[in-house]
């Protein structure tokens, strides 16, 4: 938490300044700050004591993610991973397809997707902060539109609304891109996969961070796998729990899947390539969201 408030400091002072030069620069941090403002409120989430329990709202204070919109999606995607019509982190559309949709489903655009993947991507944030309030209204949590309340007054009262926006695309693009790596490349699961077990080593792939600043930046995410297996474990932990589920992959002739950073974002990529290539498939099922990115 104290790099993310020095992050957000920085960003601040940047922003603050009479200069556009540093206010331009200021994106940066700020973006930063909100995808790891992201990555604690994942972890306050899974999270069982009472630290975690304390700061269970971080992400609407901090980031304007509404807590239960997030446990909603998020416990599906933990349960029914890149389970096609089911986990609504797979995009099926109308932006972007990870599989051939049906003839019916298709949208002109596709053949283009590998071309506007990051336009698409920096939305990421806008769609959830949208569905956060969306939930807290519709649902009447009042402690959630309070929380979600104080962060819009304190950032537009603090920061230039080109700031704060540019941050927030910034912010989708770089969370998007980490998240979507560990997952979308791998096995997807058109019909349901019973061994929970089996399902997460086939359907998730860790990431080798090639330097410490890279490590931080994942935010545990570079552990998907491990997570998966242990959701509630402290992220610090994981690293030393690799060797244990690499030993027990090898045990029981499952595939332990990992890549570093530039493999894993090259292989995601070319996936959005060849879907944007291939044809229209009659048989494909739709994705569990109308509206996923």
């Amino acid at each position: 938490m104290a790099s993310w408030g020095a992050m957000l400091a920085l960003g601040i002072k940047l922003a603050t300044t009479a200069d556009w030069k540093y206010k331009l620069l200021s994106v940066l941090p700020i973006a930063i700050a909100n995808s790891y403002a992201g990555w604690l409120a994942h972890d306050y989430v899974h999270g069982t004591d009472k630290f975690c329990n304390f700061f269970r709202n971080f992400g609407a204070v901090t980031a304007g993610l509404s807590t239960t919109m997030w446990c909603d999606k998020h416990n599906m995607h933990h349960a029914k991973t890149n389970e096609v019509g089911i986990d609504e982190d797979l995009p099926g559309g109308p932006a972007l397809f990870v599989w051939p949709p049906t003839p019916e489903n298709d949208k002109p655009w596709r053949k283009f997707q590998h071309l506007y993947l990051p336009l698409a991507y920096s939305l990421l944030f806008v769609v959830w902060r949208i569905d956060s309030l969306k939930v807290a209204w519709s649902r009447k949590i009042r402690h959630e539109q309070f929380c979600l309340a104080a962060h819009y007054a304190l950032a537009l009262a603090i920061l230039p609304a080109p700031v704060f926006a540019g941050a927030v695309l910034l912010s989708g693009f770089m969370s998007a891109t980490i998240v979507t790596v560990s997952h979308q490349n791998e096995d997807l699961m058109f019909e349901h996969e019973h061994d929970y077990v089996k399902n997460q080593f086939e359907a998730t792939r860790d990431c080798r961070t090639s330097n410490p600043f890279s490590e931080w930046l994942w935010g545990g995410m570079q552990y998907q796998l491990e997570h998966h297996l242990m959701p509630t474990m402290p992220r610090y932990k994981y690293p030393a729990l690799v060797p244990l589920v690499q030993k027990f992959a090898k045990e029981n002739n499952i595939e332990y899947r990992a890549s570093n950073e530039l493999q894993l974002l090259k292989d995601n990529y070319m996936l959005y390539v060849d879907v944007a290539r291939a044809p229209a498939d009659p048989r494909a099922r739709e994705s569990a969201s109308g509206l996923t990115i």
